[in-house]
């Protein structure tokens, strides 16, 4: 999905570019048929990362955010769009230093049952109401149109600040294959950390067809991670999920990261080539 630019680069950027990151990484990894099946996992994750930090606009050099979506208005929950960069904000609550952007049409957040609308997607197709399920009630987040999100990281003092974070972790809602749903990471020059697979729920081999929950989690010691590329299962929202026919849907609740650490304000030279790797993820979402 990525294609890299072809760029000359000076010799004086060696020293930026830097050697492949070689950092140790710890992945988080469980599913389960309830919540609190995996809730040690998430926990371990959220340990590992740090104290949870106020929502504000202030930078910490340590610690955690995270997003349950719960707080959120029905204004800005289905079958109203949400707008992408929502949580990239420069006031309390919304100060979370994460936005999100996709391939697709948009994103749309699950409706409550008091709405009257519809929970869980069942706006969108009747099905998804007994398909999908939250680990923290009762929102979930879904890309429109597309089964791929990518998510940036910025200083949350400073909305335009690129960040670093040292971990990322997202709680699925039905993964039933395991090969559907997966989360790449990518360093600050936009090289790929790895892709990992969210594990699906599965009783003696046969899967379970609906309301089950996965979590999958990447830490590192240092804030090395630039962004993120999440798949959800094999098709966008739409249709009907048939597992016999291969089609395996699946949406996000719960995101974890940790606290982003901006990045240093690069020389004309480097920022040259920050514009061109800008170029190029502009390039891959499109």
């Amino acid at each position: 999905m990525r294609k890299l630019l072809s760029i000359s680069i000076p010799a004086m950027m060696v020293v930026f570019i830097g050697l492949p990151n070689t950092q140790a990484q710890t992945v988080f990894s469980e599913a389960g048929a309830t919540a609190a099946d995996v809730t040690d996992t998430v926990d371990g994750f959220r340990t590992a990362l740090g104290t949870l930090n106020p929502f504000e606009p202030t930078d910490f050099p340590s610690g955690r955010r995270q997003i349950n979506w719960d707080a959120a208005p029905d204004a800005v929950s289905a079958p109203n769009p949400f707008a992408g960069n929502f949580f990239n904000f420069s006031s309390s609550p919304r100060a979370r230093g994460i936005e999100f952007s996709t391939p697709g049409t948009g994103f749309q957040l699950s409706a409550t049952e008091a709405s009257g609308v519809g929970e869980y997607f069942a706006n969108i197709n009747s099905q998804y109401g007994q398909v999908f399920d939250a680990f923290s009630p009762e929102r979930l987040f879904t890309p429109l149109s597309s089964n791929v999100t990518e998510v940036s990281f910025f200083s949350p003092s400073d909305q335009t600040t690129p960040a670093l974070t040292n971990g990322f972790g997202v709680i699925f809602s039905d993964v039933d294959f395991a090969d559907t749903t997966s989360i790449e990471l990518f360093d600050i020059n936009d090289a790929s950390l790895g892709v990992y697979f969210a594990e699906n729920y599965a009783v003696n081999g046969i899967e379970n067809p609906n309301q089950h929950f996965s979590f999958l989690g990447v830490a590192y010691d240092d804030p090395i991670i630039s962004s993120a590329l999440i798949t959800t299962g094999t098709d966008a929202l739409g249709g009907l999920e048939d597992l016999s026919a291969g089609v395996d849907l699946v949406v996000m609740d719960d995101i974890i990261f940790g606290e982003p650490q901006a990045v240093p304000e690069p020389s004309s030279t480097a920022a040259l080539l920050l514009g061109l790797l800008a170029a190029v993820r502009r390039r891959r979402r499109s």
